[in-house]
C-alpha cells in the first residue's frame, strides 16, 4: 500500500511539473530574458506608453501601448505560433498582457520581472524610437482592392502594421522588389490597422504576411519575414509560367 501512494504521488508531481512547463507564460530575471531574446527565434514587444517608449527601448521590439483601445485586436495581428517576449516599466502591464496573449491563444509568452527597470539596472543597450515619418498605404475600400488585383495580373501584398517590428524589418526588402518588378507585377502595402475589413476578408492572422495574386486569385502566402531572394525567385517562376 505504501508502496503504491508513493508512486500515485510521484505520478501526480510529474503531471503537475508537466503542466507547470507547458504553461504558456513564463517569469524571467533580465538575464534569462535577454537570452532569449539574443536567440532570435521570438517576438520582443514593449506594452508601454509612447511616452515612456521615447526615452529608450529594448534593440528590435515592437511597440503596442497596453492602454490602446484596440490593443488586444491589434495584438492579435502578431504570430501566435512564436515566442513573444514582453515587458514594460517594472513588469505589472506586461504580465497583464500576458495572461491576454494567453487568452487569445498565443503558444509561449515570456514576462521579464520589473520591466525595463532591471534592464537599465543591468546597463544593457538601449534604443531611441524612431520617428514615424514614413506612412503605410492608407486605407482602401475592400471594393478598391478588389478591383486592384483584378487589373493586375501579378500582386505581392505585404500586409503589415506600422508597430510591428518586423514589418520594418521588411520594408527595405519590399521597396527593393518593387523597383525591381515594376512593370512586371503590382507590389502594395496594407496596412491591417487602417483596412481591418481587407485583412478579415483575406484571414490575415499574424504580421507581416506576404500573398501573392495571380489574376486576381491568391497562389502562394508566406507568414513572417522571408529573405529578398525568396521572394525574387517566388515572383519569377509565376512570370515565367
Amino acid at each position: 500500500m505504501h508502496s503504491f501512494l508513493s508512486r500515485f504521488t510521484i505520478t501526480l508531481l510529474l503531471v503537475a511539473g508537466t503542466a507547470f512547463a507547458d504553461s504558456p507564460i513564463e517569469d524571467l530575471s533580465v538575464n534569462e530574458f535577454k537570452a532569449l531574446v539574443d536567440s532570435g527565434e521570438g517576438i520582443l514587444l514593449d506594452v508601454r506608453t509612447p511616452k515612456e517608449v521615447a526615452q529608450g527601448k529594448i534593440p528590435g521590439a515592437s511597440v503596442l501601448n497596453i492602454y490602446d483601445e484596440n490593443f488586444e485586436r491589434k495584438l492579435n495581428f502578431m504570430q501566435k505560433d512564436k515566442p513573444i517576449y514582453v515587458y514594460c516599466r517594472s513588469g505589472g502591464r506586461s504580465s497583464q498582457a500576458a495572461k491576454t496573449m494567453r487568452k487569445n491563444g498565443f503558444s509561449k509568452v515570456y514576462n521579464l520581472l520589473g520591466g525595463i527597470g532591471t534592464w537599465n539596472k543591468a546597463e544593457l543597450p538601449l534604443e531611441k524610437a524612431k520617428s514615424e515619418s514614413k506612412k503605410l498605404t492608407p486605407s482602401i475600400s475592400p471594393k478598391d482592392f478588389a478591383q486592384t488585383l483584378s487589373q493586375s495580373r501579378l500582386a505581392l501584398i505585404d500586409f503589415q502594421t506600422q508597430w510591428c517590428a518586423p514589418c520594418k524589418q521588411m520594408e527595405p526588402v519590399i521597396d527593393a522588389i518593387g523597383t525591381e518588378f515594376k512593370g512586371k507585377a503590382a507590389i502594395l502595402k496594407i496596412d491591417v490597422d487602417a483596412n481591418p475589413e481587407i485583412a478579415d476578408q483575406y484571414e490575415v492572422q499574424g504580421v507581416p504576411v506576404f500573398v501573392l495574386f495571380v489574376k486576381g486569385e491568391e497562389k502562394w502566402r508566406h507568414s513572417g519575414t522571408i529573405s529578398r531572394k525568396a521572394l525574387e525567385e517566388r515572383i519569377n517562376r509565376e512570370i515565367n509560367d
